[in-house]
């Protein structure tokens, strides 16, 4: 493994320097490649949370029993392909809370793998989405051309649509937000030129993806 040490804001640093800071992160990475597989964040030198990134030929209960040794707060990422996107499954344990994991999946675009448009928390019995625990988001370039944001989704238990917040009318200033709702969804939808009934309902992938192993 390949160790990088950086500071709180992602410069890279020497290890002499982060041992001088109180918080500082520690990147691992495949040897001979840019492949990152862990970040440790530390503080006063001590490991305080851990994010894995597990490739498809790991085992996942020899990865937790490896973490588990290091720190109590622990991230588990595994990634996969699904045509245009991205579904990242994340597993968060916290050790001294319980010692069932948070699991969740994000969604992203493959060629924009920064900016979720859907992330979801599972259900630790059944891994079914719980849909009032999911969000979505709709984005736009500011006038400075920065993404951002735009339109946050929300839903119902049911999985509909229950509240759609717009920014684009102006994104510093919250008094100028619309909501919408279910019911009115289709003024939202009147507003942009392509096509956002994804948005709609809970459901993780946009119907025109083909799931890819």
């Amino acid at each position: 493994m390949k160790k990088v040490y950086k500071n709180i804001f992602g410069e890279v640093i020497s290890k002499a320097a982060a041992e001088k800071l109180d918080d500082y992160h520690l990147y691992y990475y495949e040897k001979d490649s840019d492949v990152l597989k862990e970040i440790e964040f530390l503080t006063e030198d001590e490991i305080y949370s851990i994010n894995y990134f597990m490739s498809h030929d790991e085992n996942e209960e020899q990865i937790v029993n490896y973490l588990k040794e290091k720190s109590d707060l622990f991230d588990i990422e595994k990634r996969e392909s699904a045509g245009k996107f991205i579904i990242a499954t994340n597993k968060m344990y916290s050790l001294a809370v319980d010692e069932q994991p948070l699991i969740s999946k994000t969604v992203f675009y493959q060629d924009d793998p920064e900016n979720f448009i859907c992330s979801q928390i599972l259900d630790n019995e059944t891994l079914e989405p719980i849909p009032e625990r999911t969000t979505k988001c709709w984005y736009a370039s500011d006038e400075n051309g920065e993404k951002y944001a735009a339109i946050e989704f929300s839903y119902q238990e049911d999985g509909k649509l229950e509240l759609a917040i717009d920014k684009t009318p102006n994104p510093d200033n919250d008094m100028e937000w619309e909501q919408y709702e279910y019911s009115t969804f289709k003024n939202l939808q009147s507003q942009i030129p392509t096509d956002i009934s994804y948005y709609k309902t809970a459901v993780l992938l946009p119907k025109t993806s083909n799931k890819e192993s």
